[in-house]
């Protein structure tokens, strides 16, 4: 249902975004794009994705969209479609299903669902088989920084140390990139290539050398175990996808509870 109500938001905000926001007389004093009268601007684009994270690839497909919809939005209204029956029943539909979508994300933002590692533990042991892998996968420690030398003052640490100690140590350091603890990760999703060749020669809580890549980053790693593909890990190898799975139920559960109360509230009648 979460998915769902997210395709719905998605599904529904563009088309409505257009017919309100897209289409204004007046000329912006800068704009990304333009269909005679209509225009695009920054602020549009913002609203439709998340420029932070969005690719320009992405961005450029969002554009395009964008005058695509609106070349086909301004022949409907030449054309008088924007006037029928059907198409005020379906902006007056889309409203509704959008309005409750936004109610229940509302909701779901606000519960905060409580439960304990007991309670992950129990879920993973009813629903082991769903955990089963379909790749060969490593789980390991991670942690990227941007200056070589840094990478290796931390190797050093966890070599004299521990995970943790080491992790804990450098958590303020500006060269520090991402850090994970305890991750699993299939095979095909481990970066770069040479990081997997050095993986298949590591025993547990051995530590990796300092590993570049293209991207600038120099990488240190904890192999932890490998666990072959359709074979079921254990729980502390899965325990971050359990618990994003287990909050979900809960989610769910909570809504359904919240749109029962909700029934109760009002007064509904159903002739069958």
């Amino acid at each position: 249902m979460l998915l769902n109500r997210k395709q719905i938001i998605e599904g529904i905000i563009f088309p409505l975004f257009l017919f309100y926001a897209c289409s204004e007389a007046q000329k912006p004093v800068s704009y990304v794009a333009r269909v005679n009268g209509s225009y695009l601007t920054e602020d549009d684009v913002s609203e439709l994705i998340d420029s932070q994270f969005v690719s320009e690839k992405s961005r450029s497909s969002v554009i395009k969209n964008w005058v695509r919809q609106e070349v086909l939005y301004q022949e409907a209204v030449k054309q008088g479609l924007t006037e029928t029956k059907t198409f005020k029943k379906n902006i007056e539909n889309a409203k509704r299903q959008l309005a409750a979508a936004i109610l229940l994300e509302k909701f779901s933002s606000s519960s905060e669902p409580v439960y304990t590692n007991e309670d992950l533990v129990n879920y993973y042991n009813e629903n082991q088989t769903s955990f089963r892998l379909p790749f060969n996968s490593y789980f390991l420690n991670r942690i990227n920084f941007s200056d070589k030398n840094t990478a290796v003052q931390f190797r050093t640490e966890v070599i004299s140390g521990d995970w943790k100690q080491a992790a804990d140590k450098f958590a303020k350091d500006t060269s520090m990139l991402t850090m994970s603890s305890g991750i699993l990760l299939p095979e095909q999703d481990i970066y770069p290539t040479k990081l997997l060749r050095i993986l298949e020669g590591l025993y547990p809580l051995e530590i990796s050398i300092v590993i570049s890549d293209d991207r600038g980053y120099y990488t240190v790693v904890q192999f932890l175990n490998k666990y072959a593909a359709q074979t079921i890990p254990p729980f502390e190898a899965v325990k971050s996808e359990v618990e994003k799975r287990y909050r979900s139920a809960l989610a769910e559960l909570d809504i359904e509870d919240y749109i029962n109360d909700l029934f109760t509230k009002n007064e509904i009648e159903i002739n069958n």
